[in-house]
Formats: structure tokens, sequence, C-alpha cells
């Protein structure tokens, strides 16, 4: 499919993952695992983009522990090294950002950059990239573009957009004009109800120097230590200086030019949680999801990850259940995002395990 010469790809895959323990770890996480049987998620999402954009115009922003299985998961596209941007330390989304567009700006003015997680799911890539083609068209009006995923559920976990359509140079434009982070139950009932809200992706097009303008505006702090002159030295120097800030709350709450293409058949999941994992991939008759060396007996509604060793399971219900060499988790589907609390503890008590 034919992608816009100026196009270029930002795949942010710096996360911890934190909330794949115990599969995910530190110096493994999360966008790095085959915890699809489908290949990692990060090089999945670098397939995804490659019929459009080629390895030459691929950024990969990532922490610099994570250099070498970048290199390994990424040799397949031709991804240049300079490319890598490895950051000192974690500082959410909009740092990142704003690195890799002040270098694609200074490689091509001209550019348009998509910004995309490592980490998700997205089960129809050919809807996926239809969509990036009408976010690059909007993007070329200079908007701030997000991809709006429409709700299947009232999905408490997730960020909403509030969106009104209206025509703008000519075209039908839905413009996001707020952000909701979280909803109460009540209130995101009523978000899938009226139509005009949409879960917020986390995915993005825009201009690189758009983007830039925006930091200039809104995040000056970043935009003055890094957005004109984002050298490794640069970066070495001043990056314990930035503050750690999501491109969404950073620019986008702030931003008077953002809009979203709806995208409602990407079959897309942004696998926030082990539940969230069971509810995308293939289970049996029960509704069970089985991986690994696995005996399952009258079980329901249950997970289970296995490795090497035989795991009997006798008569559970709506439990996960991941066992690696070191270390075992069980918990109820529905408490699976607790599993940070238990890294948190680990991180005071015994960090080899995290």
């Amino acid at each position: 499919m034919k992608i816009n010469k100026n196009m270029y790809a930002v795949i942010l895959a710096g996360g911890s993952g934190t909330r794949f323990w115990p599969k995910s770890r530190v110096d493994n996480p999360k966008q790095f695992l085959d915890i699809t049987e489908g290949g990692s998620l990060f090089g999945r999402t670098l397939q995804r983009i490659s019929p459009g954009i080629q390895g030459s115009r691929i950024y990969v922003v990532t922490n610099r522990k994570y250099r070498r299985i970048v290199r390994e998961q990424s040799a397949f596209c031709r991804i240049p090294a300079s490319h890598i941007l490895l950051e000192p330390e974690g500082k959410n989304t909009a740092p990142a950002i704003c690195w890799a567009a002040s270098r694609i700006y200074r490689k091509n003015p001209n550019a348009i950059m998509a910004v995309l997680p490592s980490d998700h799911l997205i089960g129809n890539s050919a809807a996926f990239m239809m969509a990036l083609q009408k976010a690059v068209s909007l993007a070329g009006r200079d908007y701030l573009v997000t991809f709006g995923i429409t709700p299947t559920r009232p999905e408490t976990g997730y960020g909403y957009l509030q969106t009104q359509t209206i025509k703008e140079g000519g075209i039908r434009v839905v413009r996001v004009r707020r952000f909701i982070e979280k909803p109460a139950l009540n209130k995101a009932k009523r978000f899938v109800r009226s139509k005009n809200y949409f879960w917020n992706s986390g995915m993005f097009v825009w201009k690189a120097g758009v983007i830039l303008k925006a930091f200039q505006k809104h995040q000056p702090l970043i935009f003055n230590l890094i957005g004109q002159n984002a050298s490794k030295t640069v970066i070495e120097t001043v990056w314990a200086k930035l503050p750690s800030i999501s491109v969404d709350y950073g620019i986008l709450e702030k931003a008077g030019n953002v809009a979203a293409v709806p995208a409602g058949n990407l079959r897309w999941s942004d696998l926030g949680s082990w539940e969230s994992l069971t509810e995308v991939l293939e289970k049996d008759r029960q509704g069970n999801l089985i991986q690994g060396n696995v005996i399952a007996a009258g079980c329901h509604q249950t997970a289970v990850f296995g490795e090497k060793r035989v795991i009997a399971t006798i008569g559970l219900e709506d439990l996960i259940v991941v066992d690696t060499p070191d270390a075992l988790l069980i918990c109820r589907r529905e408490q699976s995002q607790r599993v940070r609390d238990v890294v948190s503890v680990l991180k005071e008590i015994d960090k080899s395990k995290i």
C-alpha cells in the first residue's frame, strides 16, 4: 500500500512491561516477548508498517539496556544504527517523541511521522494501513492526528476521546474536543452509547515540524533542551533535566488542532493486562486459554501459561496462572491489573525477580 514519500515511523519500545510479570522482566519486557505466539509484539509492529515504510525511515526509541534485543529483532528491516535512540532512563512519551521529531526534522523538514507503541496488538493489518493513509492526509493539513478506537464495551481502564465531526477546508474532520482518563463505569457506559467517544489508542501521526512547534508552545523546557539539537552528547547531558510526562497530557490536551481517525475495525488491543490477552487469543469450548505443558481438567474461563514443566489444573474457574522458572502468578482474571502492585513490592524486597 502506497504511503507518502515523506513518511517516517517512530516506534516507542522503552517500556518495562510490569503488567505482564512474571513473563515480562526488566531485562526482557513485554514488547520483546512472543506472548501471542505470533512473534514478538515489537517485531509484529515492524512487520505491520513494512509494506509502506522502509527501514531507512524507521526510528526506534528505547532504553539503552534494550539496544541488543532491538537490533536483533529489527534486523530483517535494516534500521540504521543511528535511528535507534537510546534513552538513559524512561521519561514517558513526550521527551521520546520530541527527540525523535527533532532528529527526523533535521533530516527532512517535510517529514510526517507516525508514532506507534511497540506493545499493542492489531489483528487487521490491512485496516491499519488504510487508517494510516487517512491519518497522513489529515497530518498534511497540520492536524495532530490520533487513532480513535470504536469502543466495544464500557472499559474503565482506557482513556477516551470526546469528538465532534465538523466540516473544515472542504472535508469532514473528526475533531478531538476533550481527553478523558479512565472514567467511572457509569460514564464509560454513556460514552459507548453516545457514538461520539473513542478509546485513545496512543497511536499518532503528525508533521515533525508541527509537533515541534507544539512542544515549543506547550512544553518549552523539553523543546529548549532537545527540540532543536538532539545529538547524543546533548542527550547525555540534559536527559535527567527533562520532565517525565506523556505526550497526551503535555501536548494534545492543550493543543487546538487535534483530529481523530475512527478505526473500529483494527481488532486492536493495548494488551494492558493478562486478562486483556485472554480476550484476544483463541480459547477452547470451555473458554480456557492454554499455553505450554498443561493438563487442564474441569476448568472454565481460565488461562494457564506454562513453560517446560508440567502444570496440572483441576476445577479452576476465572483464574490466570503464569508459570516461569523462578516465579508463579495466580490471580483472578479481573484482578490481573494488580500485578503492578506485586512488582512494586518486589522492587523493595527482591529486585532480582522483576
